[in-house]
């Protein structure tokens, strides 16, 4: 295998249990839909990779969107951390939680991944406001109480913070 020549050069390997060979690219693309199949796709760093095309519908392009095992991970490490800290001050948990959510935005919010990151502002809304509704008698924060809490303390909106298409 030529890869691991190349990097065996370097005194690195590939792990053969993680690394696979498959057809990908724009003519991957056509040859798969030619056979009314969809093109293979790949997750690497959190993203699953796959063939697109450019916004005026012509051309190749790779486009990422959070692979959805890291996904759900994410939503379950911020519905441990809600579950932990509901108990501080709702200044210091809103704070975190803005942090948590900034943090989010900026590794994830990449071209073509707008819908990723809605997603889990919308869950971690949901969750914070299942977490917060459990602190005090049943029922006493209700949606629109929470709402109006948004408007006074916004969290961040999703935006995309790095083009991957960027030319400088």
């Amino acid at each position: 295998m030529e890869l691991g020549e190349r990097l065996g050069k370097f005194n690195l390997e590939v792990e053969p249990t993680k690394t696979k060979v498959i057809k990908f690219g724009r003519f991957a693309a056509r040859r798969a839909a030619a056979r009314g199949e969809k093109p293979e796709t790949f997750d690497f760093l959190g993203f699953t990779h796959y063939c697109g095309t450019k916004m005026d519908g012509t051309g190749f392009r790779v486009k990422r969107k959070t692979a959805s095992k890291r996904f759900t991970a994410k939503v379950a490490a911020f519905k441990e951390w809600l579950k932990k800290a509901r108990t501080k001050k709702t200044k210091e948990l809103w704070e975190t939680a803005i942090a948590k959510l900034r943090g989010h935005y900026a590794y994830y919010g990449v071209t073509d991944n707008t819908e990723g990151i809605r997603r889990f502002a919308h869950e971690a809304k949901n969750l914070l406001f299942k977490w917060l509704n459990r602190r005090g008698k049943r029922g006493c924060l209700n949606w629109e109480e929470f709402n109006r809490m948004l408007k006074l303390f916004p969290l961040p909106v999703p935006r995309i913070k790095v083009s991957m298409f960027e030319t400088r």
